[in-house]
């Protein structure tokens, strides 16, 4: 197709880029060459990683942690709890859960001031620098909503599904007013990958486009947990968020889905600093507590690594 089809429209592109020939089998989009298409289309991140590093203040070069609040059902002060358990230990990034929404149990407004409270009180104790990532993913005009009221409140970012809420909706935030940075969550954006032959190949998807669209962050299940990525996928992934071939601002690309504590040296020996490593479950079964166990992540991320 001419250039000129795409227009001036995300959804368009998208529509150019895979929509009937998404009704075929065995295609599979691999790349695009982000420097032929109109350069107001995609603005990128606004952050990246080294704005990200700026904004929590870490002046070293190491390898930042995330953890997910749950689960799903517990009330915002059973959460909030956790979260403050999680920045007394230093864990750098706090996230809702991304089945954590506006349910009954814990409102989307209640639980976004309990949890920056708790937090910005364990910050105020310990002298860390923890942020909380509310899952602001809504339908239509709530989505923006929400991320005006995560700035409000003093949220460091929110956490974004963009295949449930649009792919064009992540880039409206992303070119908004609002300084927060986007983590994005790889809910509902299975089918579109290619992994039985038809569709988008994960690195394009959560390397290459996420990081057009504009999250910071992008999360995809990591190889050895409960998801099917083989090492080389991972591998992939991070090169494409983290390229300077890219038009865009470079992302952390974040590993998730099964990451054990025990498990994260070697794994950052093998994807380096760049990298947000998102530990949940293992977090919670540690015999000591999940502040304990927050801090041994926070030491292994934080010491020299070996030659």
């Amino acid at each position: 197709f001419p250039d000129e089809n795409v227009g001036d429209e995300i959804t368009q592109f998208l529509n150019v880029l895979f929509g009937n020939v998404s009704m075929f089998g065995n295609v599979q989009i691999d790349a695009v060459d982000w420097q032929k298409l109109p350069k107001s289309l995609f603005n990128g991140p606004k952050f990246g990683i080294d704005g990200v590093r700026e904004l929590l203040g870490i002046k070293t070069r190491r390898a930042l942690s995330c953890t997910a609040l749950k689960p799903l059902g517990s009330d915002s002060k059973t959460l909030a709890d956790f979260a403050h358990a999680f920045a007394n230990g230093g864990i750098d990034i706090i996230k809702d859960d991304h089945g954590l929404a506006n349910q009954s149990s814990s409102p989307f407004s209640e639980r976004l001031k309990f949890c920056t409270d708790a937090i910005r009180e364990a910050n105020e104790k310990t002298g860390g620098n923890s942020v909380y990532f509310p899952n602001i993913t809504a339908d239509g005009q709530e989505l923006f909503d929400r991320y005006e009221q995560a700035y409000e409140a003093g949220a460091g970012g929110v956490l974004v599904s963009p295949h449930l809420t649009g792919l064009a909706a992540l880039h409206q935030l992303a070119t908004s007013d609002i300084p927060l940075p986007i983590m994005a969550h790889p809910s509902f954006s299975g089918s579109a990958l290619s992994l039985h032959g038809n569709g988008l190949n994960l690195a394009f998807l959560y390397g290459d486009l996420w990081r057009a669209l504009g999250a910071d962050f992008s999360i995809y299940p990591n190889a050895g947990g409960r998801f099917s990525f083989t090492p080389e996928q991972c591998h992939a992934v991070n090169d494409r968020c983290r390229t300077s071939d890219s038009p865009f601002k470079s992302v952390f690309p974040t590993p998730g889905g099964g990451i054990q504590r025990s498990t994260i040296p070697n794994l950052l020996k093998s994807y380096g600093p760049d990298t947000v490593f998102l530990v949940g479950g293992s977090l919670y079964q540690h015999p000591k507590g999940v502040e304990y166990a927050s801090a041994e992540i926070m030491e292994i991320l934080t010491r020299k690594l070996d030659n």
